[in-house]
C-alpha cells in the first residue's frame, strides 16, 4: 500500500475553502472520493478535475444511519476504498463507523463519539482523573438552574455538538440565566447550522480563566509524532468568537509544555491513538485544563499555518494514518516563518458597505492570504447581537512574530463599515 494511486473516501466536504485540502490530497496522488449530500457545492469538484470522484448520500445527522448511507452509496458505485476520513466535524462519527465496518484504519468508535460530545468528554476525563472542569449536561432551564447550584458562577453555556464557539455564552449569575438560555437555543438548532442534527442538548461548566491555545496533534500507534501550538487572542466574551492566534506561541514555555502533555496524556486515554488531532486548551490559574478534543484536523487555516510554520503538511499525515501507513513528520527544529491568523467581524448591526482589506503584499511580510465571507450590501449582525457576522479571515506570514502582529493590528485598525440598523 502506497499513498500514489489510493482510493481514499472523504466523508463530508465541509465549506468551500475546504476545497484546498482535496487539491492538496490529489496531489499527493490519492485518488480522493467524495461524499455527501445530494446538491452539496463539492459535487461539482470531480467534473472540475480536483477529486476522482463525487457521490450522493443522505446526510441526516445520525451516525449510524448515515453510516449505513454512505456504505450503501459506495457499494452502488462499485468504489472498494482504501481509506476513509474527514476534515469535517459533523462527520467524525460517520467516518469511524464506516471504517469500522469496512476493516479500514482509524480511531475506535467508541473515542470518537466521546470526543465528537462535549459531555462525554468531561464525564470520562473526570472518570480518567484527569484535571476538568466541573460540568452537568441540560435539556431545559429547570435543569440549568439545577446545573448553576453544581458549577457555580462564572460559567458557560455550551451546545453539547457544535464547533467554531457557536452557541457558547459566558454567564456570570442566576438573573442572567433565562436569556443567555433563551439566545442559545435560538442558535443551537439545525436550522442554524447542520452540525446540530446530532443533538441539541446543552452543557453548563466551570469558566475556565488564562490564555488559551490550539493544539495539533499527529498521533500514530498511540504514541504523538508532532505537536504544533497556537497562542489564542483574548476572544468577544461574552461569546467566545474567535478573534485571532498566532503561531508559534510566545507564552511561558514550561505552561505550553504541560497543556500539551495534558492533550496528548488525554488523547492517549480515551483511545485517539491514529492520524490528525485537534485539541483546546487553556494555561489557567489551576494549571492546564482542556477546553475540547477535536478527533480530526483543525478547520480554517490550521493546515496552511502549520506547513508554513513547521514544514509539516496535515492533509498527507492524515492520509497516511488512514492508509496504516508510517506518518514520519520532519518539522524544522526551529519556525519557518511565525503566522497571524485575525478574524475580522462585523462592528454593528446593519448593512455592510465597505470592507477594507490588507494588500497580498506588505513591507516585511513573506505571503498575506484571504478567506472572505460576506459581500458588500449584505446585512450582519454586530457584537450587541452577542454573535456577530465574520466577514473575512486573513492570515499573514512574517520572519518574526513582531512584524506579523504589526500588521494585523493594521487591519483591525482599518475597519469595515456597517450602515447601522435595529436588531429585530
Amino acid at each position: 500500500m502506497s499513498l500514489d494511486g489510493a482510493t481514499v473516501v472523504v466523508v463530508g466536504a465541509g465549506y468551500p475553502s475546504k476545497r484546498r485540502l482535496y487539491q492538496r490530497a490529489t496531489q499527493l496522488g490519492a485518488r480522493v472520493v467524495l461524499v455527501d449530500e445530494p446538491g452539496h457545492w463539492s459535487s461539482t469538484l470531480a467534473d472540475e478535475g480536483e477529486v476522482a470522484n463525487w457521490i450522493g448520500a443522505p446526510i441526516v445527522g445520525e451516525a449510524d444511519r448515515d453510516a449505513a448511507a454512505v456504505l450503501d452509496a459506495l457499494d452502488t458505485a462499485g468504489i472498494r476504498p482504501d481509506a476513509v476520513t474527514t476534515f469535517w466535524e459533523d462527520e467524525v462519527c460517520v467516518v469511524a463507523r464506516v471504517a469500522a465496518a469496512l476493516g479500514l484504519a482509524g480511531n475506535p468508535v467508541a473515542a470518537i463519539d466521546t470526543a465528537r460530545s462535549k459531555v462525554r468528554t468531561r464525564e470520562l476525563s473526570r472518570q480518567l482523573g484527569l484535571p476538568t472542569p466541573r460540568a452537568k449536561r441540560v435539556r431545559s432551564l429547570d435543569e440549568l438552574f439545577a446545573a448553576a447550584d453544581h458549577v457555580g458562577f462564572p460559567a458557560v453555556v455550551k451546545p453539547e455538538f457544535g464547533a467554531s464557539a457557536m452557541g457558547c455564552v459566558r454567564v456570570d449569575d442566576v438573573d442572567s440565566l433565562p436569556g443567555v438560555y433563551r439566545l442559545v437555543r435560538d442558535v443551537v438548532n439545525p436550522e442554524t447550522d447542520g452540525i446540530f442534527r446530532s443533538g441539541n442538548d446543552l452543557l453548563l461548566e466551570q469558566y475556565l480563566d488564562g490564555v488559551e491555545f490550539d493544539i495539533d496533534l499527529v498521533m500514530s500507534n498511540g504514541k504523538c509524532m508532532f505537536s504544533s501550538v497556537s497562542q489564542n487572542w483574548p476572544t468577544a466574551e461574552p461569546s467566545f468568537q474567535e478573534k485571532g492566534l498566532h503561531c508559534p506561541p510566545d507564552h511561558d514555555r514550561k505552561a505550553v509544555g504541560k497543556l500539551v502533555e495534558l492533550a496528548v496524556d488525554t488523547a492517549q486515554k480515551f483511545g485517539l491513538g491514529r492520524g490528525v488531532l485537534h485539541i483546546e486548551g487553556k494555561c489557567t490559574s489551576r494549571g492546564p485544563r482542556l477546553v475540547e478534543v477535536n478527533a480530526r484536523m483543525g478547520g480554517g487555516r490550521v493546515y496552511e499555518i502549520v506547513r508554513d510554520v513547521w514544514g509539516v503538511d496535515l492533509v498527507e499525515m492524515q492520509l497516511r494514518a488512514s492508509l496504516d501507513l508510517p506518518v514520519g513528520p520532519r518539522p524544522s527544529r526551529k519556525p519557518q516563518c511565525y503566522a497571524a491568523n485575525l478574524f475580522i467581524h462585523a462592528p454593528a448591526t446593519g448593512r455592510l458597505t465597505s470592507l477594507p482589506l490588507p494588500a497580498t503584499t506588505q513591507p516585511g511580510c513573506l505571503d498575506i492570504d484571504i478567506d472572505i465571507d460576506a459581500e458588500i450590501g449584505d446585512a450582519v449582525s454586530g457584537p450587541e447581537a452577542i454573535f456577530a457576522s465574520v466577514l473575512a479571515e486573513v492570515v499573514i506570514t512574517a520572519k518574526d512574530i513582531k512584524r506579523a502582529r504589526q500588521v494585523a493590528d493594521e487591519v483591525i485598525r482599518n475597519a469595515p463599515h456597517v450602515e447601522p440598523a435595529p436588531l429585530p
